[in-house]
């Protein structure tokens, strides 16, 4: 009988871990994004918000007409960033970087954080292995 009920009920718990996990890789997936492109942004750290779930860099670029564009760059969550040594003074408000991002499929000034370069020649990577390794367009 117990081996019976365990059997039965098996199937619905492993159905459980699958949508569940599916759920985590949405999460942390890329479909809001193009990656399948690269753009290259250089602008001044507005902010750098150190926050769950994914740090944020808000950025000002000025255009070749002189207009200010504000830019919203999605980061690394915040236990990759700690993994690379990066913390909440990693970027400092008024620091000149460049951005390598993916672009925003629907937003016109945002994109997903590939690195990071300083103007110090510093390089920050993100290195997320399955869209990093794509070829780009």
């Amino acid at each position: 009988m117990r081996r019976t009920l365990l059997a039965r009920h098996a199937p619905v718990g492993v159905l459980g871990i699958l949508i569940l996990s599916v759920g985590a890789g949405a999460h942390h997936g890329a479909a809001a994004y193009d990656v399948g492109r690269e753009i290259v942004v250089k602008g001044t750290v507005r902010e750098w918000r150190w926050t769950n779930p994914h740090t944020r860099i808000h950025l000002s670029v000025r255009r070749a007409d002189g207009a200010l564009e504000l830019w919203d760059a999605e980061g690394p969550p915040l236990t990759w960033a700690e993994q690379r040594g990066w913390s909440n003074a990693t970027l400092r408000t008024g620091e000149t970087v460049s951005l390598v991002l993916y672009p925003s499929r629907s937003a016109p000034h945002a994109g997903l954080v590939k690195r990071i370069e300083r103007a110090t020649g510093e390089v920050l990577p993100v290195s997320r292995p399955w869209l990093d390794d794509r070829p780009s367009r």
